[in-house]
């Protein structure tokens, strides 16, 4: 009896934290490096009917967002659940699903054509405190915003912000292309685990 149960208690906790690692990478996701055996990732180009099965949600923006009102109301059903999304874009034109999902949530819109590479972590950031990390090969930056908190500057603008939005949690960031495969580093894998972190805290 008492195996049987620790048995059952395996499975239970097993399937919990798989539940807890369920994360979709949606948009211009074909150059984007990431490996976890962790994380349970599902990399997909269409916008899936529901996001009933997911705990996270990574947009990585293209030239033309295909997202229509319905997708619209789903992510922020998905924010009102609790809920983490990633809005990651860069340089013009890889800019489509953030700025339709920025000016929905906060009517503002990311900015600039920022050449440095290399960005600032700020004091007491999630991410770590006042380090050098990738900016990204062509960043933008997304103006400041009482409700969101940078977590990383470039040339002195906001490349990477986070906040509550609805009950769930957002991360904003304008230079994705740290994740390229071409660019997969040690450093940039430790940053994107920070964000799966911070997205998947309840």
């Amino acid at each position: 009896m008492q195996i049987r149960l620790a048995i059952i208690i395996t499975i239970f906790l097993s399937y919990k934290i798989c539940a807890q690692n369920r994360v979709l990478f949606y948009g211009n996701t074909s150059s984007i490096c990431y490996l976890n055996d962790s994380i349970d990732l599902t990399f997909c180009t269409q916008f899936p009917d529901s996001l009933d099965n997911y705990d996270a949600l990574f947009i990585f923006s293209s030239a033309e967002s295909i997202l229509n009102e319905c997708n619209l109301k789903e992510i922020q059903s998905f924010l009102e659940a609790g809920k983490g999304i990633y809005i990651g874009s860069e340089n013009w034109p890889l800019q489509a699903e953030s700025k339709q999902l920025t000016k929905l949530f906060y009517a503002k819109e990311t900015w600039g054509n920022f050449s440095t590479t290399e960005a600032t972590t700020n004091a007491k950031s999630f991410i770590a405190d006042e380090k050098k990390i990738d900016a990204g090969n062509s960043t933008v930056a997304f103006p400041l915003d009482y409700r969101l908190k940078v977590e990383a500057w470039v040339d002195d603008e906001p490349l990477i912000l986070s906040g509550k939005w609805l009950n769930g949690r957002v991360l904003i960031d304008g230079g994705y292309s740290r994740f390229y495969c071409t660019n997969n580093e040690q450093l940039n894998a430790e940053l994107f685990k920070s964000f799966f972190d911070f997205l998947l805290n309840d």
